[in-house]
């Protein structure tokens, strides 16, 4: 988090008009005196009238503000104070339609008042009282907010059209505090100028859980149509579009964007994968078919090799064993189907058995692949030993069904090992 700007400032006015009591608080801030010069300006400001008087309230703004540097106090005794001069200085500016004191100062404490209400969120924030935090950094947006609206400007810095840094502070501790809908309403700021970059990545994460959560689809739809462009790899958020894609497009349509995604990033591998699960539960084990399943499962096959190639453990090549092993399955079934025994009927026949042949031999590598990974390693986790054993399963039946009855018997043995 950033330091901000502090611009303490004494100014000795002397000029006519001023009471006894004014002077007497103005020696005093000279002495850096600030206790002493607020005793004194609230016990003028304890009479309503004087209460009201522009100058009275300016003199109020500046004690408080310059009170409220003083380390020895608490934070939130600091923080009240800031928050009173403040109040000050905008009575001050209602009742004084010249703006006399301000413009003089040139509205210096305005700004002082902006950083130091972000260093006391910074420290709020440290110290973990978030909603504390949460409260300053969002009094320190509100004089930004009205320093920009006044359209005054400042030599010694420039404050920022889009404050990121403050609105990503100020997002964060209200995550914190829980209070998620003033979180998103000041992250959302951010997505709305259109800013991205490493930095705002979490920014969009959190908008888009949000939408998620409260029903907010057109909101939604929008921080995803972002963040395709500026976060394609995101994992987290193309799981939102993916998921609100598949309520309202159906299968088609969450193929057309995997496709989109996986062309756009195909080194992404939990992406191919995440693809080849839904294939592959959607032609082996959903209860309700797909219509189109021969497609996809060619489909299938594509990204599975795909995921292959960028996986750094076992998990895909084990899907592929699997997919072609449940391929080849699906074939000798349909050809068992086919009873004519017309010429068209045996040729067809004859076919889907070529074709079970195929997918057998090849998964064959990817199982061998499969077995070679798992009896390398030291010890397996119940899962893997039961992957494991589903692989030997599958080559015995595959050796079986090609006649091999030794290979069949081989690895049929092999299934207690390490068990």
């Amino acid at each position: 988090m950033r330091s901000s700007i502090i611009f303490l400032f004494i100014v000795c006015f002397s000029l006519s008009g001023f009471s006894q009591s004014l002077e007497k608080i103005n020696s005093l801030m000279e002495k850096a005196d600030y206790k002493g010069a607020k005793i004194l300006i609230d016990k003028i400001m304890s009479d309503p009238a004087k209460a009201k008087e522009p100058e009275n309230l300016y003199f109020k703004g500046r004690i408080y503000n310059s009170l409220s540097a003083d380390k020895s106090l608490s934070a939130k005794e600091r923080y009240d104070l800031k928050v009173e001069a403040y109040e000050a200085f905008l009575q001050n500016q209602q009742l004084d339609p010249k703006d006399i004191r301000m413009k003089l100062e040139a509205y210096l404490s305005y700004l002082d008042l902006y950083g130091g209400f972000y260093d006391l969120g910074v420290q709020f924030f440290n110290d973990k009282l978030y909603e504390e935090s949460f409260n300053s950094f969002s009094k320190s947006y509100d004089v930004e907010n009205y320093i920009q609206k006044k359209g005054y400007t400042y030599e010694q810095t420039k404050l920022p059209i889009v404050d990121t840094a403050l609105l990503m502070n100020m997002g964060l501790a209200a995550t914190l505090a829980k209070k998620d809908v003033e979180a998103a309403n000041y992250y959302r700021k951010i997505s709305d100028a259109n800013i991205y970059g490493k930095q705002y990545e979490a920014v969009y994460e959190t908008l888009a859980a949000y939408y998620e959560k409260t029903g907010d689809t057109a909101a939604l739809n929008t921080i995803l149509s972002k963040a395709s462009k500026y976060y394609p790899s995101n994992n987290y958020l193309n799981d939102f579009a993916l998921r609100q894609l598949e309520k309202s497009g159906g299968k088609q349509a969450l193929y057309a964007k995997y496709d989109e995604m996986l062309k756009n990033d195909p080194s992404n591998f939990p992406l191919a994968y995440n693809y080849a699960i839904d294939m592959y539960n959607a032609v082996y084990v959903n209860d309700e078919k797909i219509a189109n399943a021969e497609a996809v499962k060619n489909r299938l096959t594509e990204v599975l090799k795909i995921a292959i190639q960028n996986d750094k453990g076992i998990d895909a090549t084990v899907l592929m064993a699997n997919h072609l092993y449940n391929a080849a399955s699906d074939a000798f079934s349909k050809a068992d189907d086919v009873r004519g025994t017309k010429p068209a009927d045996i040729k067809e026949k004859k076919d889907l058995k070529d074709k079970a042949n195929k997918l057998m031999d090849e998964s064959i590598p990817y199982a061998l692949a499969a077995l070679k990974y798992f009896d390398s390693q030291e010890s397996l986790k119940t899962s893997q030993k039961a992957t494991r054993v589903n692989i030997l399963s599958n080559l015995v039946d595959i050796y079986n069904a090609k006649g091999d009855a030794k290979k069949a018997a081989e690895y049929d043995k092999l299934k207690t090992k390490g068990l």
